[in-house]
C-alpha cells in the first residue's frame, strides 16, 4: 500500500467584487437637463433680483381665484402714474408696515390709487401714492410659495436625516432610511402649515331658523364643504360659496366639514405620488449580479 503526503494549501482565492451600477445613457442625459434647467433659473433670479424685483407668497384668501393662498408672487416696480383700474398690485401703509398688501386697483385719482381684494366686501381704507407701491406682480404661480414656506422644515428634516443615517454602512439600508425620514419631514410640513384643504368663513348671515354662510377654499385642493343638516358646495383653490344650516346647535352655532373632492384622475394622481417613497425603497432594495473579479 502507498501513501500520499498531504501538502496544505496557502494562497489568497479570489473572492467577488460589488461593483456599481453603471450610469445610463438616459441618466446622463437627465442629471445635464436639470443641471440646465438649475443654471437657467439660477441666471434668472440673479437678473429678476437686479431689476428690484420682489417676491412673496399670498397668506390669506383676499384675492380669490386671482391669487390663492400659497400664490408666488413676482413684483417688479412700478410707475404709480401707468397703473389703470383692474391692474393688481403690491404695496405697503405706515400703518403696518411689515405686511405687504397684494389687491386690485379699484380707482385711480388725482389724490391716488385705491384697492380691494377681489372677495373683499369693503374697498381698502388707504389711499396709496407713488412711496406706497412695492410693485406689479409679472407672474404669479399658484401653490408653489408652499413649498418656500415649508423650506427652513425641509432644510433642517433634511440635514438631520443625513447625519442620523451617515453610521450606516450598508447602501441598502442608508437609503431607504433617508428616503422614510424624507417622507416623513414632508408629511410633518404638510401638518404644520396644512397646505391641502382649508376653508375660511368670510361672512354669515342668521335667520331665526337658518345660517347662510359665505366660505372660500384656500387649500390646495378642490374641498367639498358640508353643512350639517344644510347645503353643500364644491369648490376649488381661491373659490367662494355659499351654503345654507338648517340644522343649528341648541346655543345656535353650526358645523361645516371640507373634505378632499377629487375626481378618478385626481385620486390615482394622488395615490400615485403617495406611493413614490415605497417605489423609490423597492429600487434601491433591487439585486445587481454580482461579478467575479
Amino acid at each position: 500500500m502507498s501513501q500520499t503526503t498531504a501538502v496544505p494549501l496557502s494562497g489568497i482565492l479570489p473572492r467577488p467584487v460589488l461593483r456599481g451600477r453603471s450610469v445610463t445613457r438616459s441618466e446622463t442625459v437627465l442629471a445635464w437637463s436639470v443641471a440646465a434647467v438649475a443654471a437657467v433659473l439660477l441666471a434668472a433670479a440673479v437678473l429678476f433680483l437686479t431689476a428690484g424685483g420682489k417676491m412673496f407668497v399670498v397668506e390669506t384668501p383676499s384675492m380669490g381665484e386671482a391669487a390663492p393662498v400659497g400664490t408666488l408672487v413676482l413684483d417688479l416696480p412700478v410707475d404709480a402714474a401707468s397703473l389703470h383700474v383692474g391692474d393688481i398690485v403690491s404695496y405697503r401703509v405706515p400703518a403696518n408696515p411689515d405686511v405687504t398688501y397684494t389687491h386690485r386697483v379699484i380707482a385711480v385719482g388725482p389724490t391716488g390709487i385705491h384697492t380691494r381684494g377681489d372677495v373683499n366686501g369693503a374697498v381698502d381704507p388707504w389711499t396709496l401714492t407713488q412711496e406706497n407701491l412695492v410693485g406689479s406682480p409679472v407672474l404669479m404661480v399658484p401653490h408653489i410659495g408652499w413649498l418656500f414656506r415649508a423650506a427652513p422644515i425641509l432644510l433642517v428634516g433634511t440635514l438631520l436625516i443625513l447625519v442620523l443615517t451617515s453610521p450606516f454602512a450598508d447602501r441598502v439600508t442608508r437609503g431607504s432610511l433617508r428616503i422614510a425620514g424624507g417622507a416623513l419631514t414632508a408629511a410633518y410640513a404638510a401638518f404644520v402649515l396644512k397646505p391641502f384643504v382649508a376653508v375660511t368663513t368670510i361672512t354669515n348671515t342668521a335667520t331665526p331658523h337658518q345660517v347662510h354662510a359665505t366660505v372660500i377654499s384656500s387649500g390646495m385642493f378642490p374641498v367639498r364643504i358640508d353643512a350639517h343638516g344644510g347645503s353643500s358646495v364644491h369648490l376649488v383653490s381661491g373659490q367662494v360659496g355659499r351654503v345654507t344650516i338648517d340644522q343649528l346647535s341648541a346655543n345656535g352655532h353650526y358645523d361645516l366639514t371640507s373634505s378632499i373632492d377629487l375626481d378618478p384622475a385626481g385620486w390615482a394622481l394622488l395615490i400615485g405620488i403617495c406611493l413614490i417613497p415605497l417605489v423609490l425603497c423597492l429600487a434601491i432594495g433591487r439585486v445587481h449580479p454580482v461579478r467575479a473579479s
